[in-house]
């Protein structure tokens, strides 16, 4: 069986930014804490493991990477909630059903709608793909740890109390395909036949 074009992209676009996505996180928690060193795993299947095992882990966080000090850094951090900590007041069970059920509701939404797209729509079929990709990368998380991995952070000129919530790949990936969903080129009016 031959996979139309569309869907070809989809997998292709989805599968290279989730597996991004999972390794920028677990070069967060290799560089951003000192929890690999503590249990002692120093080959990279070893890691791989604690990565996936090791839970809770901001008590080893290293101090903060600065990529540019007036306005980037990376820390560690763990998200339970959604944006700038929503939810996150709710019991692990009440987050997690809830979590689960959005992200899953939001995948149908999101293959539903790819389903109906021609196959020369490529700029709604990457933004879709974008989102996609974003929702099953935090989704992941969610599921392996209760918790979202975040570590970039953006804040004002040397005013680190003064910042934007800190986030990963995969908040980036929903954010800009729902940009491309927004900003998306319109078509020019179909003109009627008879119209001159």
């Amino acid at each position: 069986m031959r996979l139309a074009g569309k869907w070809r992209l989809l997998l292709a676009l989805f599968l290279a930014l989730v597996v991004a996505d999972q390794i920028t996180k677990f070069l967060a928690v290799d560089r951003l804490t000192y929890a690999f060193p503590r249990v002692g795993a120093t080959t990279l299947p070893a890691k791989v493991e604690a990565f996936y095992r090791l839970r809770y882990l901001e008590p080893y966080a290293a101090p903060p990477f600065t990529v540019y000090a007036p306005v980037w850094r990376m820390n560690y951090v763990e998200n339970p909630g959604a944006a700038w900590g929503l939810f996150r007041g709710l019991s692990d069970g009440v987050r997690n059903a809830f979590f689960t059920l959005i992200s899953i509701g939001a995948v149908a939404f999101i293959l539903r709608y790819y389903r109906r797209l021609r196959e020369d729509q490529r700029y709604l079929q990457v933004a879709l793909t974008l989102v996609l990709a974003g929702a099953v990368g935090n989704f992941l998380d969610r599921v392996a740890r209760r918790y979202v991995i975040d570590f970039v952070e953006w804040y004002w000129w040397n005013r680190p109390d003064i910042r934007w919530p800190t986030f990963n790949l995969a908040d980036s990936l929903i954010v800009v395909g729902v940009a491309l969903l927004m900003l998306q080129p319109s078509r020019p009016p179909e003109r009627h036949p008879l119209s001159r």
